[in-house]
């Protein structure tokens, strides 16, 4: 008996303001500031590790094209974390806390303009238990004051065996 292998993707976790599954509010984001998210826990279980991430985002005045929001990800084992900034949906306290978190891509501004939406995505591995999610804002630009304007979205997906 052969044996296919499909994708099965489970219910993806929505990081922004308000009315998502964890708390991330990088609204107004200064020029040259960053921001991490609550931080989530994966539980104890079994679970998938590896993730499709999007990050989403506005600004609020005209961003220069080629400069970039970079995505980090920060992990804990539950006591020690990647970086000293906390828990919490807070502002990064420095960019050098950026040092010892996982780079998973950057958001590159395509258009000098406040209106579409700039999104990129990727894949990662996340084997730790807790999660957050950071975002550095290396343009000359703050992002939208409009809460819906910014989030990120991380989907488990694993592969499951199916018999033909």
């Amino acid at each position: 008996m052969t044996a296919k292998a499909y994708l099965l993707t489970e219910t993806a976790l929505e990081f922004k303001a308000s009315a998502g599954d964890v708390t991330f509010t990088p609204t107004s984001l200064a020029a040259t500031a960053g921001r991490q998210s609550a931080e989530h826990d994966f539980g104890a279980a079994a679970r998938a590790a590896n993730f499709t991430w999007r990050a989403y985002l506005q600004f609020a005045t005209a961003p220069v094209v080629g400069q970039v929001v970079d995505i980090y990800a920060k992990t804990s084992d539950g006591t020690h974390d990647d970086n000293d900034d906390g828990a919490t949906d807070a502002a990064v306290s420095a960019q050098d806390k950026l040092r010892n978190l996982y780079y998973l891509g950057s958001v590159i501004v395509d258009e000098a303009s406040t209106t579409p939406e700039f999104s990129a995505s990727g894949q990662c591995f996340l084997p730790a238990r807790y999660f957050q999610v950071v975002w550095w804002n290396a343009t000359d630009d703050a992002l939208s004051s409009t809460a819906a304007d910014n989030g990120f979205i991380l989907e488990p997906w694993s592969m499951q065996a199916q018999a033909t």
